[in-house]
């Protein structure tokens, strides 16, 4: 969770054309929705896959999503995942001069009689990502991410080109359910997996044409940490990585499938110097769960809590360096060491005005559910406990200034209505935590991980009473964040704070409106909640003395 930068990372000429641009080699680029900041504000970034077909969505993104700094075409500030591929190429015998980070805008500017590969990031290029297929009932409607990757490749297809297209990143998956989409795109290659030690060796043989349309790299031939290098270029959001991969076996989840890896200290420190050098004063802490940083036993997953510690007062000794920010985090493991919640907070200066904001998966509030997909969540506690460890892990995130935002998956593939209705009392639970701070995100199912091969979610067909019950609660609960809270968090001048307030106030509503409008007309009853939820739920012990 984003919770704001400094003035000083909007610094940078403002490009006036192709007059301060030079033809490159090598042209990096993604959509502009990767390529905004949306004015930083928490968890704004979410508003790229709203749908494109409203005008109302039109003025939000217009309003949240400006024009990225750039000098002359050039990206002052890029995704983190396009830097290490920049990194990949320079470290590696390219040439300064033959390798540049464009917006993609200006992309045009760059391309040229040499230009002989174009390069592309992307996360959800064809709409089909959990967050758009919520936000554009189940991709019916066009969310921005694909619109804006849509719109960039129409600038890319030049007549006669004579370079090649190479596109990769989290999102190249969605190619495989969308047969044919590859070629009517024009993209030339399309790479599967990391490959931070194989990008030079990609790219020279897509060039020197040895490569094929669609190039897979195993996660058993993912990168050593050694063959990883740090970044050159500052990255969106303050982002560096503190590791990869996970572990805890989510059947869902893709991330679950590769090994954990761990970057030390002094890595971590050199890629956060070069982004305070451009002014970004927040450290945002990337992995897919921050608290298995350097665990010492996989079988309960207790918290390094020592290698913790240390990892955020590395961040915060960096000159220029203001806040911490991990990107996410098991809420278990909150549960299993209170203790090191606190010392966190104490190094990251968390306060009732400085929160620290962390992503976790809550999924589903069925303990049948919870032991079925993701047993190893709820690790150093069982699977079926796993309710009543989302209630304790929010209340001390909450004691300690941590904001957590949850996602949770609607049509699961083994998810019956009792396991929805519980993740309505799980809610109603959250809900009477005192003084609580959280939203819960709705998200459809999107097989992946080691469901890959499943449907997905049909919200037409597969939305009965019960998910859309879970679905309008999230979003009531979002609102009420919104009202209490997008005010004090969002740093921005007070105009251009009230104009994101007022957007945000509005939008909400209008959200909220809509569904409850559907619900009309699909005959679905609104349940009101149980605020006497919370005596439902025990209360597991810690794993560590205080």
């Amino acid at each position: 969770m984003l919770m704001g930068t400094p003035p000083g990372q909007r610094a940078g000429r403002k490009g006036k054309g192709a007059e301060g641009a030079a033809m490159a080699r090598v042209v990096l680029t993604a959509d502009y929705t990767l390529m905004t900041d949306f004015r930083e504000i928490p968890l704004a970034t979410f508003f790229s896959c709203i749908p494109t077909d409203y005008r109302i969505s039109r003025l939000v993104f217009r309003i949240l999503a400006p024009e990225p700094p750039h000098d002359n075409g050039r990206a002052i500030i890029a995704p983190y995942g396009l830097r290490k591929i920049e990194a990949s190429l320079l470290n590696d015998g390219f040439r300064r001069e033959d390798v540049v980070v464009v917006l993609p805008d200006h992309v045009r500017e760059f391309l040229g009689p040499d230009t002989e590969a174009v390069g592309l990031y992307e996360m959800d290029p064809l709409g089909l990502g959990p967050v758009s297929m919520s936000f554009t009932n189940g991709g019916q409607l066009t969310p921005y991410t694909k619109h804006k990757f849509f719109e960039l490749m129409r600038l890319l297809n030049v007549p006669d080109r004579k370079f090649k297209i190479v596109m990769g990143g989290p999102g190249a998956w969605q190619f495989d359910y969308r047969p044919g989409m590859q070629e009517t795109l024009g993209i030339d290659h399309i790479v599967h997996g990391e490959c931070d030690h194989l990008a030079p060796e990609i790219l020279r043989s897509v060039i020197e044409d040895r490569a094929p349309p669609v190039i897979r790299i195993p996660n058993s031939q993912a990168p050593r940490l050694e063959q990883i290098p740090p970044i050159v270029g500052p990255a969106m959001h303050g982002m560096v990585e503190t590791m990869r991969g996970c572990g805890r076996g989510c059947q869902f989840c893709e991330v679950t499938l590769r090994r954990p890896r761990y970057f030390s200290y002094e890595f971590i420190r050199k890629e956060l110097e070069v982004n305070a050098r451009q002014g970004l004063t927040d450290a945002n802490l990337h992995s897919d769960d921050v608290f298995l940083y350097r665990v010492e036993d996989y079988k309960t997953m207790m918290p390094n809590r020592e290698a913790l510690v240390e990892l955020f007062k590395t961040a915060m000794s960096v000159p220029g360096i203001d806040r911490t920010h991990p990107t996410h985090g098991t809420v278990s493991a909150a549960v299993a060491d209170p203790k090191m919640i606190e010392e966190l907070s104490k190094v990251g200066r968390a306060a009732p005005e400085r929160w620290i904001g962390i992503q976790c998966g809550l999924e589903t509030g069925s303990r049948r559910l919870s032991e079925i997909i993701m047993p190893h969540k709820a690790l150093p506690f069982k699977g079926h406990e796993w309710p009543d460890i989302v209630i304790q892990g929010t209340e001390i995130l909450n004691r300690n200034y941590w904001f957590p935002a949850y996602t949770c998956i609607i049509g699961l593939p083994p998810e019956i209505p009792e396991d929805a209705w519980d993740t309505i009392d799980l809610i109603d639970g959250m809900e009477a935590i005192p003084n609580n701070h959280f939203i819960i995100a709705p998200l459809s199912f999107v097989p992946v991980g080691v469901l890959r091969g499943q449907e997905f979610y049909n919200t037409d067909e597969m939305l009965d009473e019960a998910r859309f019950n879970v679905v309008y609660r999230c979003w009531r609960h979002i609102l009420g964040e919104i009202d209490r809270n997008l005010w004090g968090f969002t740093r921005l001048p007070a105009p251009a704070r009230a104009v994101v307030t007022a957007t945000g106030f509005l939008g909400g509503r209008y959200i909220l409106r809509l569904l409850e409008r559907y619900g009309e007309r699909r005959g679905f009853r609104v349940r009101r909640p149980a605020l006497e939820a919370a005596s439902r739920f025990t209360r597991p012990r810690s794993r560590v003395a205080a």
